[in-house]
């Protein structure tokens, strides 16, 4: 598995994102560091979309700093079934005209949305209804990724690394 390709560790990071849901999100500020989880979808750029209100302190910390760090992976009971991506890069706000298309797929893959949009059932659900429509959207735009896989023998690990736009492995 050492002498994969870059398309093929590429493919193996397209496919870790699209088969997981939640991302954690490390931010800092001037005074302190944080960390939230949030649901995310991603593109075939290994770009992460997620929604978050303005009034949050990961967003409040992307306005002191826009470089986080992320973490993806599945809770797992023994250290040899670790698999995990982590990576580096830095958010931004979804500009308008993308918008309206990424929350489309942000609910074909989230499909509980879509019920919970039309009819919602109690108060929380209205609430959420509410706010989905005007509620930030942000896009983690990776520049690292290393992928973790304890499965495969411990401590492995496949890194890529972003330069002149372009995705290289890192030896």
């Amino acid at each position: 598995m050492n002498s994969e390709s870059l398309q093929d560790i590429i493919l193996r990071v397209q496919e870790f994102l699209n088969n997981h849901n939640t991302v954690s999100i490390a931010s800092k500020n001037n005074e302190s560091v944080w960390a939230a989880t949030v649901f995310y979808i991603s593109d075939t750029d290994m770009n992460l979309y997620f929604l978050s209100s303005d009034k949050t302190q990961h967003i409040g910390n992307i306005q002191t700093d826009e470089n986080v760090a992320i973490t993806v992976y599945k809770d797992v009971e023994d250290w040899q079934s670790i698999q995990g991506l982590q990576g580096t890069g830095q958010i931004s706000e979804v500009g308008s005209s993308d918008r309206d298309k990424i929350l489309a797929d942000y609910i074909k893959k989230y499909v509980f949305l879509d019920e919970l949009l039309q009819n919602p059932k109690d108060d929380q659900e209205k609430k959420i209804a509410e706010q989905f429509t005007n509620i930030g959207l942000y896009v983690y735009k990776p520049n690292f990724f290393r992928i973790i896989d304890n499965s495969i023998s411990f401590g492995f690990k496949q890194e890529l690394v972003m330069k002149d736009d372009s995705w290289t492995i890192k030896s």
